[in-house]
């Protein structure tokens, strides 16, 4: 039996944050149901490349999920809707603050009709402030956050774009690990509840070491100008003879040492525990790191414990040695699709081990056995 069997998920979400953690919970055996409009469906259903008719962003993110078309701004589709409800135990959903209100499909509704429901809605803003009702997308909940100011070169630099949708994945987790609270409750109490989950608030919290840094010493956090982004000498980033990078992470002095010996510069060793050493470090770094190409450094320290590791593409990494032992490329057989990949379950556990079960469905697919 799966860990999740008999958790019913009502999915109103799209795109990124909601199907990624309705997906988490369907891995893991709830049977989640996509409520989509009936034209389009989840817009990601669009997004290129394409298998057949098959978006690869959808493949991934809705499979073991069903598909039900509802037409929420007719009084039809509106009560077949509080149908699913009483039978569910968790709503999730996307809009914006107050769109389920005016659709009379709100918290406030399902709870009169089922008591244990829980509501789970992921936002950008949250439900209250001045930015509440605001569009917006990852880009700019991590900038007003900081961590876009903290990405990037220093010295006055661009500010680079994160490498990934960090608030929405973050936000996917969150959100997940709050069903599970609200579902425990629920179970103790029979009493279901309210979820609010704001990108821009998971955001914010992702930065413990930037807060201990400023609530402790009035000290801002950006790029360049601490250790976690590239201040130091010993947590950095270095090209090499060919061009590519390597990403030095030896916080601790044992495996900055092990990393000293390797290069045959014992004399650094100890200059890296005064910060005023840090930029003549960089600069050896940089001049020992350019004389071997990334995967001849990769042999040279395979084994030495330097906590030093090259820096991959995404195909790369797909095709890495500890990818395939970690099982974390999953290779489907679909009678109609054939055969394609994706990415593996990342949540390992030992008694109740998630699954693929069902490929993502087609829009409406499962109209006939709910509705």
């Amino acid at each position: 039996m799966l860990a999740l069997e008999g958790i019913r998920v009502l999915d109103m979400s799209r795109l990124l944050p909601g199907p990624y953690c309705t997906m988490l919970l369907a891995d893991f055996g709830a049977e989640v149901i996509k409520i989509e409009e009936p034209r389009l469906g989840d817009y990601s259903r669009t997004f290129p490349p394409f298998l057949k008719d098959f978006g690869y962003w959808h493949l991934q993110l809705n499979r073991n999920k069903k598909s039900v078309t509802l037409d929420l701004k007719s009084e039809v589709g509106r009560q077949k809707f509080l149908e699913l409800v009483r039978t569910a135990d968790v709503v999730v959903e996307s809009y914006r603050p107050g769109v389920l209100k005016k659709l009379g499909v709100d918290y406030e509704v399902a709870s009169k009709i089922n008591p244990k429901i829980i509501y789970c809605s992921l936002s950008g803003y949250g439900s209250k402030g001045p930015l509440a009702k605001q569009a917006d997308h990852d880009i700019g909940y991590v900038s007003l956050a900081g961590i876009t100011a903290m990405s990037g070169e220093g010295n006055g630099g661009k500010p680079a774009i994160p490498g990934v949708l960090m608030a929405d994945m973050n936000a996917a987790l969150s959100a997940g690990m709050a069903i599970m609270i609200a579902l425990r409750h629920a179970e103790r109490s029979g009493e279901g509840q309210e979820i609010d989950i704001s990108l821009y608030n998971v955001a914010m919290t992702l930065m413990p070491g930037a807060a201990s840094l400023y609530f402790g010493s009035g000290f801002v956090a950006q790029r360049g100008n601490n250790w976690l982004t590239g201040a130091n000498a010993n947590y950095n980033i270095y090209r090499t003879k060919d061009g590519r990078y390597v990403s030095v992470g030896c916080l601790e002095k044992k495996f900055w040492s092990n990393l000293c010996r390797v290069l045959q510069r014992e004399d650094m060793i100890d200059l890296v525990e005064d910060q005023q050493n840090h930029p003549y470090l960089e600069q050896q770094l940089t001049q020992e790191f350019a004389k071997h190409t990334m995967s001849e450094w990769e042999a040279l320290l395979a084994g030495k414990d330097t906590c030093v590791t090259p820096v991959f593409n995404f195909d790369e990494a797909v095709e890495a040695e500890q990818t395939k032992a970690n099982d974390m490329v999953l290779t489907v057989e679909d009678e109609e699709l054939g055969e394609y990949q994706q990415l593996g379950f990342a949540l390992k556990l030992s008694k109740t081990p998630a699954s693929l079960r069902k490929r993502a469905p087609r829009l409406g697919e499962d109209n006939k056995e709910y509705l």
